[in-house]
């Protein structure tokens, strides 16, 4: 028997490489479509529900008779809370009303064996605290205080869980690490990227030798070394997401993180990038930044999961696409 995927955010980074993945193995999929559809995407087990996240009966008939619900849509912030409280309305509204109602659409269609949830290292407060421990699954959550997205992401985390435990609907939470397409790997160079996190002085000195001349930067910490992030791609991520349905009896009713391997540093890669777009670079301190390692044991031991790029090959291939 052929199953069928309910999707949501099946257009955004992670979601259109999810659902190409699906397609290619034989499920059918309904793709929940409020403004934009799937591109470059063909297939007679693609459907295409027409409706709002916000508002359950526009999508609610097409989860009866699915199997997996893939939920990824989401609204994001990057701010403080003295930057963003004038948001909290919106990312409340479309990251945990949104979420309600995709979880009572499922419960009420009765079919449901998996209901994946997106959740992310935000829950973590990755980059912005120092983290001497590896992060497995089973560390303390710690949303950066003040940051909505992240304490929502750690709210809905617990929703998903007690509704299999109040109403038996099996689930997955996949902690999403920061994760970039082809398309903008390269942008985690441009001086523009981290602005918002120079160390005092920095903007004015870099100002002073570039004037508005274009650079790229390698990001360091205050103490001089590095800035090294776990940077996932895309494609990655989303095979996670597939694996979860393929082995679903080794992902139900767990937490799971997805991300790359390993970190890297900035400084290890700053020569070939700015070859590659024949930019000068410099050095940037950056302030309020911590270094940590998220663990991906548990994605590789349950689902087999293992992520097909490093930083280089990402980044070769962001050049020859920037070229062509």
């Amino acid at each position: 028997m052929t199953k069928t995927v309910f999707m949501t955010g099946g257009t955004g980074r992670i979601g259109k490489h999810i659902l190409q993945q699906l397609l290619a193995l034989g499920y059918k999929v309904k793709v929940l479509v409020h403004n934009t559809e799937p591109e470059g995407v063909c297939s007679d087990n693609l459907e295409i529900v027409r409706g709002d996240i916000l508002d359950r009966n526009t999508f609610a008939d097409a989860l009866k008779c699915c199997q997996f619900v893939c939920h990824l849509a989401a609204v994001f912030d990057m701010g403080a809370a003295i930057e963003t409280d004038s948001e909290n309305e919106y990312l409340f509204e479309h990251l945990i009303r949104g979420t309600s109602n995709v979880l009572e659409a499922a419960r009420a269609a009765g079919t449901v064996e998996l209901f994946e949830f997106a959740s992310s290292d935000a829950v973590y407060c990755v980059i912005y605290k120092q983290t001497e421990e590896l992060i497995t699954e089973e560390v303390e959550l710690t949303p950066r205080p003040g940051r909505y997205y992240a304490m929502a992401k750690a709210t809905l985390e617990s929703m998903c869980i007690n509704y299999q435990k109040t109403y038996g609907l099996p689930y997955v939470v996949l902690r999403v690490g920061w994760c970039l397409d082809d398309d903008d790997v390269l942008d985690a160079f441009q001086s523009g990227f981290w602005d918002s996190m120079y160390a005092a002085g920095e903007q004015d000195r870099l100002g002073s030798i570039h004037c508005d001349a274009d650079y790229l930067i390698a990001p360091q910490y205050e103490n001089g070394e590095s800035v090294a992030v776990q940077l996932a791609h895309s494609y990655d991520i989303a095979s996670g997401f597939v694996l979860a349905i393929e082995r679903q009896q080794q992902a139900i009713n767990q937490i799971i993180n997805l991300s790359s391997a390993a970190p890297f540093k900035f400084h290890d890669c700053i020569e070939k990038v700015a070859r590659g777009l024949n930019k000068p670079w410099e050095a940037v301190t950056l302030s309020g930044l911590g270094t940590y390692r998220i663990s991906i044991d548990k994605a590789r031991r349950l689902l087999g999961y293992e992520p097909s790029y490093d930083i280089d090959r990402m980044i070769d291939v962001a050049l020859v696409k920037q070229g062509s």
